[in-house]
C-alpha cells in the first residue's frame, strides 16, 4: 500500500479556476483519514501555496521553491537549498538589461524591483501581492532559493536557450510557458521528496507523486508510482507510470480513489 503521496499545486491539484474541487478534496481527505501522508510540492513561495495547505488541514511538511524550501507545520524551514547570492545579481541583471521582469523568493515571500503586467499576471494565480523593492539590486547579498522570470511565452524559449549558455552551472527549467525558473544545480522535486520521504521513514517505493509541468519530472521519475497529469505536455508523458485525467476531471482524486482508498 503506498503511504505517501506528494502533490503538485498548480494545474495539478487546482483546477483551471485555481481551486480544489469538492471530489479531490474529499479524496484527500479519506487518504489522511487512511493514515496515508499527503504533502503538497510546489513551485510557489510558502506564502503563495499555505492557504491550500491551511484548506486541506495538512500537518506535513510542505516543498516550496521547487524542492528548494521545505516547511514544517509551524512554518519553520527545515531544509533549504540556496542559489550564490553573486549569480543571483547576475541572473537579475540579464533580466533587467533584456526587458525581463525577474522576481524572487525571500523569506517564503515573492519580491522584484517593480510592478508591471508581468507581476500582475503571476500575482492572479498567486493569490498575493508581491512586496516591492525598488533598490533591491543594492543590497549586498540577495539570499533566495530561486529566481523567476516572467516574460511573454513567445520570447521564452530563445531566452531560455540562452541564459542555458550563460548560466550553465545553475539548475534552469520551465514551469509554465512564460515562466523559466533558476535555482541550484542541486535543487530539484526529487531532492525535496526524497528528503520527505527519509523525515517520515518511508521507502520510496511507497510513494506516489503527481504533477504536470518539467518542474515535476524529478519527483515523478523518483516516486514508486510517478503520475502526470493529462493536461500535462506531451513530452512529460512519456515519463510517467500512469497518465491520469486533468487537473478539471479531478485527476488527483481518480489516482488516490484508485491506488489508495480501492487498494
Amino acid at each position: 500500500m503506498y503511504k505517501l503521496i506528494a502533490i503538485d499545486i498548480d494545474d495539478t491539484l487546482l483546477n483551471d479556476d485555481i481551486k480544489i474541487t469538492d471530489r479531490v478534496f474529499g479524496a484527500i481527505k479519506a487518504a489522511q483519514d487512511k493514515g496515508v501522508i499527503v504533502v503538497l510540492c510546489t513551485g510557489r513561495t510558502l506564502k503563495g501555496g499555505e492557504r491550500f495547505y491551511e484548506q486541506l488541514k495538512l500537518d506535513t511538511l510542505f516543498i516550496t521553491s521547487g524542492g528548494a524550501e521545505i516547511y514544517d507545520s509551524n512554518r519553520s524551514r527545515v531544509y533549504e537549498d540556496e542559489v550564490d547570492p553573486v549569480l543571483v545579481k547576475q541572473v537579475l541583471q540579464y533580466a533587467y538589461d533584456n526587458d525581463i521582469h525577474a522576481q524572487v523568493y525571500i523569506d517564503g515571500e515573492l519580491v522584484y524591483k517593480e510592478r508591471n503586467k508581468y507581476s500582475a499576471l503571476y500575482e492572479i494565480p498567486y493569490g498575493h501581492p508581491g512586496i516591492l523593492i525598488p533598490d533591491l539590486m543594492e543590497h549586498d547579498e540577495i539570499l533566495t532559493p530561486k529566481v523567476l522570470y516572467v516574460l511573454d511565452a513567445h520570447r521564452a524559449s530563445a531566452v531560455k536557450e540562452d541564459v542555458q549558455r550563460k548560466f550553465a552551472t545553475l539548475a534552469i527549467k520551465t514551469s509554465k510557458p512564460m515562466f523559466i525558473e533558476f535555482a541550484s544545480v542541486g535543487v530539484s522535486k526529487a531532492v525535496g521528496l526524497q528528503f520527505v520521504a527519509d523525515y517520515y521513514n518511508i521507502e520510496i517505493k511507497d510513494v506516489i507523486a503527481i504533477g504536470d509541468s518539467q518542474i515535476d519530472a524529478p519527483m515523478i521519475e523518483l516516486a514508486g508510482l510517478g503520475v502526470v497529469m493529462q493536461n500535462a505536455p506531451e513530452a512529460l508523458k512519456d515519463i510517467a507510470d500512469i497518465i491520469c485525467p486533468s487537473n478539471e476531471n479531478d485527476g488527483v482524486a481518480y489516482v488516490i480513489e484508485k491506488y489508495i482508498l480501492e487498494a
